[in-house]
Order: structure tokens, then sequence, then C-alpha cells
């Protein structure tokens, strides 16, 4: 074999070799890195098409956001910040110390979950004055903290106790935050009332069969004597033995001085006896 034919063979060999490497470089290395990276090409433009959706909607959704944040910092209502019982009775608490003052018992009977709030559920009851009960009420359901009422019991008060008084029993709802919706701690801590509610006691007779002791020695009309009058004034001689200046409105025992008539020299008292109305003329003695 001529060394220019062996030159030629290895020549042909190593060209056969170098194109080899080549192809199966570029097949199998190079094709697969291009695959790979043309997948990550289009999770990237994916990614980037998803991330330029959020930023180009940002403004609106920021706006969306804002006006809820705003809503619920000025809403006229708020969650319990948790499920303590303590901060319920403490509230009760502070809504009683003021004209509403009741006197209470309260029991936690359970805690209720939900997704986002929960619900402590307590029984309440006490006895007080109707009227102070009302405002407890009004005061409880019409405040900022969330409170339902229900299955409220009112009765007369037990034998003894005053003719204003009822005993009461419900069972309340205090509902309270599981997500960090609001910021309680930011809840004004004053109190609101709905003044169309009634005071009227429905359960203070009308007509009793006994009248209230004179504990604060009030003038008795009917045990005095009127001894002089002008045109504003009245002179009396009381159920002791003292005398007494008395102008229209002023408070008599179991009622008021309604009028002074000068020119006929007359006082007319407006008494209340046992639910009786009954006007009482003093006339000065001769």
């Amino acid at each position: 074999m001529s060394y220019a034919v062996r030159n030629t063979i290895i020549l042909l060999v190593t060209l056969f070799f170098i194109g080899g490497a080549s192809y199966s470089y570029i097949k199998f290395y190079q094709e697969a890195k291009l695959e790979k990276l043309q997948t990550s090409k289009t999770e990237k433009q994916k990614d980037y098409n998803s991330k330029k959706a959020t930023s180009d909607s940002y403004p609106q959704l920021n706006e969306t956001y804002q006006n809820a944040v705003n809503i619920v910092e000025n809403y006229d209502k708020a969650l319990y910040p948790n499920n303590d019982p303590d901060d319920v009775f403490d509230y009760l608490n502070e809504i009683s110390e003021g004209d509403a003052q009741v006197f209470f018992g309260y029991t936690l009977v359970d805690s209720v979950t939900m997704d986002q709030y929960g619900i402590l559920n307590s029984d309440i009851n006490g006895i007080g004055d109707y009227e102070n009960f009302v405002r407890f009420v009004n005061t409880l359901e019409n405040s900022q903290l969330i409170n339902k009422i229900k299955s409220l019991s009112l009765n007369q008060p037990p034998e003894g106790s005053e003719l204003t008084d009822v005993t009461f029993s419900f069972r309340l709802e205090s509902y309270y935050q599981r997500v960090p919706l609001q910021d309680v701690n930011q809840v004004v801590s004053s109190f609101t009332m709905n003044p169309s509610v009634s005071t009227a006691n429905p359960f203070y007779p009308l007509i009793r069969t006994s009248i209230p002791p004179n504990e604060n020695n009030l003038v008795n009309v009917e045990q005095s004597r009127l001894i002089g009058l002008s045109g504003t004034r009245i002179f009396v001689i009381d159920q002791s033995g003292s005398m007494n200046t008395l102008k229209e409105g002023d408070n008599v025992y179991l009622g008021y001085l309604q009028s002074i008539d000068s020119e006929n020299k007359i006082a007319t008292f407006s008494l209340n006896k046992g639910g009786i109305t009954e006007l009482v003329t003093m006339e000065i003695e001769q």
C-alpha cells in the first residue's frame, strides 16, 4: 500500500471520527440541552406573564384592598380579639358600672368555631331595676363589640325586693375573631344606646296595696298646717312641728306642691297613694 493511499485512509477515518463525534455531540448533548433550555424559557415566560399580569392589576387590587381596610376600620362593629371569657365578663361589668347597673352572674357554656370567627356562648342571670336592665341590654346590643341576646326571660322580683326590680336570664352570644381582621385595640371604648327604646316597666303595679314609708321625712300634707303664703311660697308646719317653706314643684311625702292660689289663700298638692292620684288642698288656718 502506497504512502498516499495510507494517508488518505487515515484522513478519511479521522474525518469520519470527527464527523461522528460532532454529530453525536449535537444530537445527544446540544439538542437535549436546547430542549431543556426551551422548556425553561417556556416556564420562565409563563412565570413572567403571570407576574406581569399581577403587576398590571396591582393598582386596582391595592385600591380594592385599601377600600376594604377602610370599611373594616371604620365599621361600627368589631369582634372580640380572642375567645377569652374574661374579656366578655369584663365588658359586661364595664357596661353595668354606669346608669345600667344590674347584679348578674356569668356562666360560660361553650365556644363554637367557624372559618374566620367563633362564638362564645354564655348564660347570664341576675336582678336589677327594670330601667337599668333595659339600659344594660340596650348598651350591650348597640355598642361596638358584637353580642347577641337570645332566650331572654324576665320575671317579677321575689318577695321583699323593690317593686321596680326584675329578675332576668338570657343566653349571650359573643363573637370573636379567629383570623386577624381588625385591630381590636383601636376599638372605641365608649358605649352606645338606642334612644328610642322605652324603659317603661310593665311589671310595675299601677295600683298598690301599700305605700312607701316617709324615709326622707318630707312634709306629710295630711299631717301638716298651712300658716301663710305668698305668690311664690307657702309656709307649712309639718308633722314634726317644724316650719317649712315650699314653692311650686317642691316634693312632699307621696307627691309635690302643684299650685299656689294667693287670692283664695289655698295650696294644692298632687299625691300618689299607691297608684291612685289625689289632689289635696290646704287652706290657711283662720
